[in-house]
C-alpha cells in the first residue's frame, strides 16, 4: 500500500514537472522569437532584421529627396520644430545633444517616434529598442510604435537623451534628468509631450502628424508602406524623419558638414517657415 502511495506521488510530481517544463519552453519561444500569432509582442526585442529595414529607409535618399516634407500636418497645419534664441547649445563629448520627452501611453509620442527614430538611424545606430503600443484606451487605441526604454543609441556626431516618463498604463516608469528637466521647463511649460529639443537650436511641442495615421496596421504593414511614395504613412513618417533631419543638421557646423545633411531636401525644408506649434 505504501509503495502504491509512493508511486502515484511520484507520477504526479513527474507530470507536474513536465508541465512546468512546456509552459517555461512556450514562454521562451515567445519571448525569443518576439511573436505572437505573427504580431510583435509588446516590450520583446526589435530583431535584427526589423532594424535593418528601418535603416534601409533611414538611408535611402532616393526616398527622403522624393518625399522631402511630405505631407506631416497636424489638425491641419504644419507643426515644425521652432528655432530658439540660444547660445547655450547642448553639446555632449564634443556631440550636439537631442533631447526626447515621452511616455508610452502616448498616442502622439508613438507616431512622433517612428519619424524620429529613421531620422537618428541616418547618423548612428540602436540597440535595446522594443515593441510598443500606445494605451489602448486613449485616441488611435493601440498605435503601433517603439520604446526608448533600456534603448541605447550610438552615434559618431550626435548624442541621444530619451526618457519615457509612463509606462502603456500611464504608470511613473522613469522621471526626466537635471538637463532634461531643465530645457523641458523651460521650452515646454504646459508639460505637453511629446517634446524634443534638438541641441537647444530648435524645439518640437507636441506631434508633426496624427497618430490615427496608423490605425489598424502593424509593424509590418507600417514598414512595408514607408518606402512607397505615394503611400499617405510614407509621405508622414519619412516626411517627419527628413523634418527632423534638416533641423538635426542645423544645430552646429560639425553636425552639418556630416553625408546626412549635404542631401537636397535638408536644403529644401531649412528654407520652409514655421507657423506656429499644434
Amino acid at each position: 500500500m505504501v509503495d502504491a502511495v509512493k508511486k502515484n506521488t511520484m507520477v504526479y510530481v513527474a507530470i507536474v514537472a513536465i508541465l512546468v517544463v512546456a509552459a517555461v519552453g512556450v514562454a521562451w519561444w515567445y519571448t525569443s522569437s518576439g511573436t505572437n500569432n505573427g504580431s510583435p509582442l509588446i516590450g520583446t526585442l526589435v530583431g535584427s532584421a526589423q532594424l535593418s529595414r528601418l535603416k534601409a529607409v533611414a538611408l535611402d535618399t532616393s526616398l527622403a529627396n522624393n518625399i522631402g516634407a511630405g505631407t506631416t500636418t497636424n489638425g491641419g497645419h504644419p507643426n515644425y520644430p521652432i528655432p530658439v534664441n540660444s547660445s547655450n547649445l547642448i553639446v555632449v563629448n564634443g556631440k550636439p545633444g537631442i533631447v526626447y520627452i515621452s511616455a508610452d501611453y502616448c498616442p502622439y509620442c508613438a507616431i512622433t517616434r517612428w519619424g524620429l527614430i529613421i531620422a537618428l538611424l541616418r547618423f548612428g545606430d540602436f540597440t535595446g529598442l522594443k515593441y510598443m503600443t500606445s494605451s489602448p484606451s486613449d485616441v488611435a487605441a493601440s498605435t503601433p510604435t517603439f520604446t526608448f526604454t533600456n534603448s541605447s543609441y550610438y552615434s559618431s556626431s550626435l548624442y541621444l537623451y530619451a526618457v519615457e516618463t509612463g509606462d502603456i498604463n500611464g504608470k511613473t516608469i522613469a522621471s526626466p534628468n537635471a538637463l532634461e528637466s531643465a530645457v523641458f521647463s523651460k521650452y515646454d511649460s504646459g508639460g505637453a509631450i511629446p517634446f524634443t529639443d534638438l541641441g537647444n537650436s530648435s524645439v518640437l511641442v507636441g506631434s508633426m502628424v496624427l497618430p490615427q495615421l496608423l490605425d489598424g496596421k502593424s509593424w509590418d504593414q507600417i514598414i512595408a508602406q514607408l518606402n512607397q511614395t505615394s503611400s499617405p504613412v510614407s509621405q508622414a513618417v519619412i516626411g517627419s524623419a527628413n523634418i527632423f533631419t534638416a533641423y538635426i543638421c542645423r544645430m552646429n557646423s560639425s553636425i552639418g558638414s556630416t553625408a546626412p545633411c549635404q542631401q537636397s531636401y535638408v536644403k529644401s525644408i531649412n528654407g520652409v517657415t514655421t507657423i506656429g506649434k499644434g
